[in-house]
C-alpha cells in the first residue's frame, strides 16, 4: 500500500495542484565596516562623567533580514588595549582594572534575537532585544541590550546599550578623589555592518 506522503503527491498530482517547496532561509554573514564601528562605556561620578571607547571593535554575524524571527549567532568583541578616555592616566587606571594582561579582550556573544517587525525594509528601523552572554575580566554573564537596526544602502546599522555593573565581572570601581564612579556603567555599540566577501 502507499504510504501516506506518496498519496498526498498523487493526489495533488491528480488535482492540478502543486505541493509547496519548503521556505528556505536566506542567512547571510555580516562583519563590521572598519573606521566605522564604537564600542563604549559611559561612567557616572558626582564630580564628573566620562566616557571610554574603541573604534575598532570587531563583529561577525549571521542572520536573515528578510525574517528576523530565524535564529541569529554572532559576536562582538573589542581588545580592552584600544579603549581610550581622553586622559592617559585614567586609561591606565582602566585598562588595569579590566586586567588586560590576562584578559585582553570584551566579548559579547549573541544567543537570541527579539524585533518589533519581521523584516528589515530600506531606512526603516527595527527595534532590537538583543539577548546574549558578555565576557569580561574573566567573568561571564546574560546582558540584554534594547537596540536598533536599519538597512542603509546595503549595508546594516546597529546600534545598543545596557546598563552593566562592573563590579559583577570582578572589576574593581574606579576612584577619583577618593571617590569611586557610581555602580552602573552604560555599555554601548554603535556598528555598521557589511555583507562578508
Amino acid at each position: 500500500m502507499p504510504s501516506r506522503p506518496a498519496l498526498a503527491f498523487l493526489a495533488a498530482t491528480l488535482l492540478g495542484t502543486s505541493i509547496p517547496a519548503p521556505a528556505t532561509a536566506e542567512t547571510q554573514r555580516w562583519i563590521a565596516e572598519a573606521g566605522k564601528s564604537r564600542v563604549g562605556f559611559d561612567a557616572f561620578h558626582s564630580l564628573g562623567n566620562f566616557s571610554v571607547s574603541s573604534e575598532t571593535p570587531t563583529a561577525d554575524f549571521e542572520a536573515d533580514i528578510a525574517d528576523l524571527k530565524q535564529p541569529v549567532k554572532g559576536s562582538l568583541s573589542v581588545p580592552v588595549a584600544t579603549l581610550r578616555s581622553g586622559k592617559t592616566g585614567r586609561d591606565k587606571d582602566i585598562r588595569s582594572a579590566l586586567d588586560a594582561e590576562h584578559h585582553p579582550e570584551i566579548r559579547y556573544r549573541i544567543e537570541k534575537l527579539d524585533s518589533s517587525f519581521p523584516s528589515l525594509a530600506e531606512n526603516n528601523d527595527v527595534l532590537l532585544a538583543v539577548h546574549g552572554v558578555l565576557s569580561m575580566h574573566g567573568v561571564e554573564r546574560p546582558v540584554t541590550f534594547a537596540g536598533r537596526i536599519r538597512l542603509r544602502q546595503g549595508t546594516l546599522w546597529v546600534r545598543g546599550e545596557s546598563f552593566i555593573r562592573p563590579r559583577e565581572f570582578g572589576v574593581p570601581l574606579l576612584r577619583h578623589w577618593l571617590l569611586s564612579i557610581k555602580d552602573s556603567v552604560l555599555a554601548t555599540f554603535d556598528l555598521v555592518l557589511s555583507k562578508a566577501q
